[in-house]
């Protein structure tokens, strides 16, 4: 049976995420890791990976959704208005990204953010939009993730503000490499907690 556009989307997500948890293991287990030492973040720059995945996730998750697909459930839906290829789905949705960036006055478009996506969305009129902020709009865990790499990438009073809040969110004040390994939930820790989620939401998101 042929893959759906948004089963390949969270498939794509799901093997990116799994192969930062590896690395994350990896790393954790040898701190002389020469691959994330260059970086000069040690295990800590796979927060920024992680969100780099999951940007390039809800941009294709709304470009999928633009071109009409099935769902894994097998119901399906059709293509947005004016859409017949998917580079009119890449058009649209680059446009649509720009005027939702604009009207929240950012300079680029913000993916990592779920409601952006929500909003770009809603502005394209998409058919599945419903399912999409079910799920999408069930998570903080991207806006802790921007927290925590936006104060690893760029450390400044705003950004070490926002970490402290995202240090007492999760109830342990501690440097960042440090944190990313305090247990979260059940027995997960940080790092793993945040990547089971953002699979979860990618499922069903998709579904």
């Amino acid at each position: 049976m042929v893959r759906s556009r948004l089963d390949l989307a969270a498939a794509t997500f799901n093997r990116k995420t799994e192969e930062l948890h590896t690395k994350f293991l990896a790393i954790s287990s040898d701190p002389t890791c020469a691959e994330c030492q260059s970086a000069g973040f040690g295990e800590a720059i796979l927060v920024a990976w992680l969100q780099e995945a999951w940007i390039e996730f809800t941009r294709k998750l709304i470009v999928a959704s633009a071109l009409g697909t099935r769902r894994r459930r097998g119901t399906t839906f059709r293509a947005i208005p004016g859409v017949k290829s998917e580079a009119d789905a890449e058009r649209i949705v680059k446009v649509a990204a720009s005027c939702t960036a604009f009207k929240r006055g950012t300079v680029y478009p913000v993916w990592h953010a779920p409601h952006f996506a929500i909003e770009v969305g809603s502005l394209i009129g998409l058919r599945n939009l419903p399912n999409l902020e079910f799920a999408l709009g069930s998570t903080i865990v991207p806006e802790q993730i921007t927290a925590f790499r936006n104060y690893l990438v760029h450390p400044s009073e705003k950004t070490r503000k926002k970490y402290e809040g995202l240090q007492a969110k999760l109830g342990h004040h501690l440097e960042p490499e440090i944190l990313l390994h305090q247990r979260q939930g059940p027995g997960l820790t940080v790092f793993t907690s945040w990547i089971r989620e953002l699979e979860r939401i990618a499922n069903n998101s998709t579904q």
